[in-house]
């Protein structure tokens, strides 16, 4: 495989080094090596992007390469403890894989062992997987270690010769790096008069250190879920924009990754790679309406912000015309100007239920827990949300420099109240 990196991947790539995403999974039991291996090699011949690395051409484009690339590196550690997992994960997310290793794939894979609880963290640059790629991954994985004769289904995905953007959005995208470099120009001016030449805030600060990172988790019921997933469908409001809703009244600019696989120029089913946009939607709360009043206000915003015109905008921002470490500049400032300096983003994987329906758990050790995070970028505060085994589970991903643990439960304790006070409001 060879081919020249898409719009879509050169996005993510253009942030620069670390910019990782990684998932770590808590297992009841043991996990033998030798079986996760031969599981990472059976995965590594279904999905293409888990065989390949970056090389550049003397133009300095960017292309993904299977030529040289061996196994994924998997480690295995002795567990003593769980904060011993949780630090490893920051620093996965902060580490940058060595591009110039011709023998390396863009993921590597950890292991904490013990006969009582076992971590497995999988981290990958963040160019070839996103979100639901993880999922995917994660599904595909434990069905080979439930069943190491499941038959290895490649996917294919689309060639060198093949746009992946429709026609539509491919007319926006523009045809030199000229416009980019004006948003340079535009952006980095109107930062400085509103933030630096005030004196109001500091220049944008990207914070990376693994150190600073931190995880706090947190879980409605299952009959708090049934009830919540019913008022939403009575209400006719999306679980994303209820959720959303209780985080506007401190947070009223609100970012969210969008899965884009039905909407390109061919079929890439449930591949391992990046396949996602951003929507940014901003809504006050208004305390003269009620919760779903405020839901359906917020669900508008979210459509609006779901059109493609909207959605890839991006891509004409940040045009593959425009050198890599151009396209960083350009997106510090345009993410401190977007969001007013809050960096703050809902990610919503959906039902894992409805993903590990298929796969039959009776011969694999018990999973006590899931969650997934990306490198820390310019303090930004992420929630990751999915119901698994009828349960609504939060994450809150975010660095300690900005917000200390108290508040971080705090607000977690807040969000709570307010969803379970809103599945029976009247």
């Amino acid at each position: 495989m060879q081919r020249e990196i898409n719009e879509l991947e050169y996005l993510t790539l253009a942030v620069g080094q670390p910019f990782n995403i990684a998932v770590m999974l808590k297992i009841k039991g043991s996990v033998e090596l030798d079986l996760l291996e031969s599981t990472f090699e059976k995965l590594q011949k279904k999905h293409p992007l888990l065989r390949a690395r970056i090389i550049f051409s003397e133009k300095n484009i960017p292309f993904f390469t299977s030529e040289g690339v061996e196994s994924i590196p998997i480690t295995e550690i002795m567990r003593i403890d769980e904060m011993q997992a949780m630090n490893e994960f920051h620093k996965q997310l902060t580490t940058p894989f060595d591009l110039s290793d011709k023998n390396l794939p863009l993921i590597r894979v950890t292991m904490f062992s013990s006969p009582e609880i076992s971590e497995l963290i999988i981290c990958s640059l963040h160019a070839i997987s996103d979100g639901y790629s993880m999922v995917f991954l994660v599904r595909d994985m434990l069905k080979f270690l439930a069943n190491p004769n499941e038959p290895i289904n490649p996917i294919e995905l689309p060639g060198k010769e093949v746009d992946l953007l429709i026609p539509k959005v491919k007319k926006i995208l523009p045809k030199t790096s000229f416009f980019s470099r004006v948003v340079y120009i535009l952006l980095r001016s109107y930062n400085f008069l509103r933030y630096t030449f005030t004196g109001k805030r500091k220049t944008a600060e990207i914070n990376i250190k693994e150190n600073e990172m931190d995880i706090y988790s947190t879980k409605l019921t299952e009959d708090q879920t049934t009830d919540f997933l019913a008022r939403c469908k009575k209400e006719r409001v999306t679980v994303h924009s209820a959720i959303s809703t209780s985080f506007v009244q401190e947070l009223p600019i609100i970012g969210a990754p969008v899965n884009l696989r039905n909407r390109l120029n061919q079929d890439i089913g449930e591949s391992f790679g990046f396949y996602s946009g951003v929507a940014v939607y901003k809504r006050k709360y208004r305390k003269s309406q009620d919760f779903w009043q405020n839901a359906k206000s917020v669900q508008r915003k979210l459509l609006k912000g779901l059109r493609d015109r909207k959605l890839f905008i991006l891509q004409k921002i940040f045009s593959k015309k425009a050198p890599l470490n151009l396209l960083r500049k350009i997106g510090t400032y345009y993410i401190e100007i977007v969001t007013n300096k809050k960096p703050f983003s809902i990610d919503n994987l959906g039902l894992l239920d409805f993903h590990l329906k298929d796969i039959s758990f009776e011969k694999l050790p018990i999973i006590e827990s899931f969650f997934g995070g990306i490198t820390s970028f310019l303090d930004a505060f992420i929630v990751l949300f999915y119901t698994l085994k009828n349960e609504m589970h939060f994450y809150f991903h975010y660095t300690k420099s900005k917000y200390s643990r108290e508040e971080i439960e705090l607000y977690a304790e807040t969000i709570k109240k307010r969803l379970n006070k809103a599945i029976y409001e009247t």
